[in-house]
């Protein structure tokens, strides 16, 4: 049976499902490391058009395993476009935030996606929502606002955090559109066309930027495209083996791996704010997979 032609298969395997997105969770924190450091040695064009050219090469065999070029068909090809183009833009700001702050500082501000996601439902998706998402969703914002505060005030994060915002925004918004093309179109589809658009954007960025990339980058971008898909496939087989509820609280483990990560190779460490607005945002997240657990649970 062909990966991108198989019907989900629900299991419950808390443990199991738990262990798997862990070890998503991680290799996306490694990759998320990388690019912090990539950033520091490559333009972002170059970064952006290289990786999404890695990720398309080993998407080849899966791609040739479903008939080559027809399992890539589609009747909605600026759909395709649309989406391609917010995720161009999130991995540009996001990339340009990881100049500026602390890698634990971006993925706390990261976690305001979820939050995006709901905003953009009502207008995208025609989703009702209803006072206690409002309310996750405004507790979840005043976490945001704690951990950029302090720092803004003084005129010294600015730029970073906006950077950072923008990045969860426009990543929202590409997610939206994930569940807006997901009655007609395949995984792989998605994951192609949208590195495509990627890479084209990047190359059309080469116009502008010195083509220079160093003999010791070329594994270090090869490695951050293995770890982009293996961290994706491990938190797609922990939500085939566990209920969302269980596993998905898992994912905010990425901030402890960031600021771990951070305090090892660069000497940072989130103040005392970052990690209270991230209690905050990850609350606000944590109260809403509740609540949609529970609204399930009834309705059936």
């Amino acid at each position: 049976m062909n990966p991108s032609s198989a019907a989900p298969v629900r299991a419950d395997h808390p443990l199991k499902g738990i262990a798997w997105m862990v070890a998503g969770v991680f290799l996306l924190s490694v990759m998320d490391a990388l690019s912090k450091h990539a950033v520091s040695q490559l333009s972002i064009p170059v970064l952006i058009a290289a990786r999404s050219a890695m990720v398309l090469v080993l998407l080849a065999p899966w791609v040739l395993s479903n008939g080559g070029w027809s399992a890539l068909r589609t009747r909605r090809p600026w759909a395709h476009g649309v989406r391609g183009l917010f995720a161009v833009c999130s991995m540009l700001s996001f990339f340009e935030s990881l100049r500026l702050l602390p890698l634990a500082t971006v993925i706390a501000i990261s976690f305001a996606a979820p939050l995006f996601m709901t905003l953009l439902s009502v207008p995208l998706l025609k989703e009702r929502v209803g006072v206690h998402r409002w309310g996750a969703l405004l507790a979840g914002f005043v976490g945001v606002s704690l951990i950029v505060g302090p720092q803004a005030i003084d005129g010294e994060l600015g730029l970073g955090a906006g950077l950072a915002l923008m990045a969860a925004f426009f990543y929202a918004a590409s997610m939206t559109c994930v569940r807006w093309l997901s009655p007609t179109e395949s995984d792989l589809s998605m994951l192609v066309w949208q590195n495509l658009t990627m890479g084209l954007a990047g190359a059309v960025g080469l116009f502008f930027v010195p083509l220079e990339v160093a003999p010791g980058m070329w594994p270090i971008i090869s490695l951050m495209a293995v770890l982009a898909l293996l961290g994706q496939r491990c938190t797609f087989r922990a939500l085939r083996l566990a209920p969302v509820g269980v596993v998905a609280p898992f994912h905010y483990g990425e901030l402890l791996f960031a600021a771990l990560f951070g305090w090892v190779f660069w000497r940072e460490w989130p103040g005392a704010h970052v990690w209270w607005g991230a209690l905050f945002v990850v609350g606000a997240g944590l109260y809403t997979l509740w609540r949609e657990r529970a609204r399930t649970l009834v309705s059936g």
